[in-house]
C-alpha cells in the first residue's frame, strides 16, 4: 500500500481539475504610494501550488529596501521596468580576491560593507534576469531619480518567506511567511 502513494500523487493532478489564477495589472498597482513606503512587495500569485509564488517588488526612485535574506526559498528575479540594483552579500573580503573592479560583462562591482562583507552590486535593467540563492542576504536599491524600479520576484514556496535584518551580516529584525 505504501508503494502506491507516490502513484497517488502524481496522478491526482491528472484527474482532479485545476483552477487557473489570474492577477490583474491594476489588482497590483499600490493604492497609497506615499504611504506605503519607498519599496513595496504585493502578491501577485502566492498560495496557489506548492512549488511556487510570484511578487512584484517597487522601488520608487532614490530609495532602498532593508536588508533581507529568503530562508531556504531560492529567488529568480526579472527586471520588468526601471534601471535597478542588486546588491548581494558574498561573504568577506578576507576570503576572496574581489579588489572593487567593475565586471563589464555582468555590469557588477564589489564593494566592502561596513563589517567587511563582500558585498556585490549588479546592476539589472528591464529584461535582465537574477537568481539568488537561499539564505543570500540582499537589498533591492533604486539610485534614479526619474522612475521606479518594477521586479517580478519568483520563490520556491507557496508562499514568500524570509526575514528582514538590522543590516549586512546583522540580527533579524521580523520574519516573513
Amino acid at each position: 500500500m505504501a508503494s502506491l502513494l507516490p502513484l497517488i500523487s502524481e496522478l491526482l493532478p491528472m484527474i482532479l481539475p485545476a483552477e487557473t489564477h489570474i492577477t490583474r495589472a491594476e489588482q497590483l498597482a499600490p493604492s497609497h504610494p506615499t504611504v506605503e513606503g519607498p519599496v513595496t512587495s504585493r502578491p501577485a500569485v502566492v498560495g496557489r501550488c506548492d512549488k511556487m509564488c510570484a511578487s512584484v517588488v517597487t522601488a520608487r526612485p532614490k530609495s532602498c529596501s532593508s536588508v533581507k535574506h529568503n530562508s531556504e526559498q531560492d529567488a529568480i528575479i526579472y527586471a520588468v521596468s526601471g534601471t535597478g540594483i542588486l546588491v548581494v552579500n558574498e561573504g568577506s573580503f578576507s576570503s576572496g580576491g574581489l579588489d572593487g573592479a567593475v565586471d563589464k560583462e555582468s555590469d557588477s562591482a564589489a564593494e566592502e560593507g561596513a563589517d567587511g562583507n563582500r558585498l556585490r552590486r549588479h546592476t539589472l535593467r528591464p529584461g535582465d534576469f537574477a537568481f539568488v540563492p537561499a539564505w543570500t542576504e540582499h537589498q533591492v536599491r533604486n539610485e534614479a531619480g526619474d522612475e521606479d524600479v518594477v521586479w517580478v520576484v519568483v520563490q520556491g514556496g507557496s508562499r514568500p518567506v524570509g526575514a528582514t535584518l538590522a543590516g549586512w551580516g546583522g540580527d533579524e529584525v521580523s520574519a516573513e511567511g
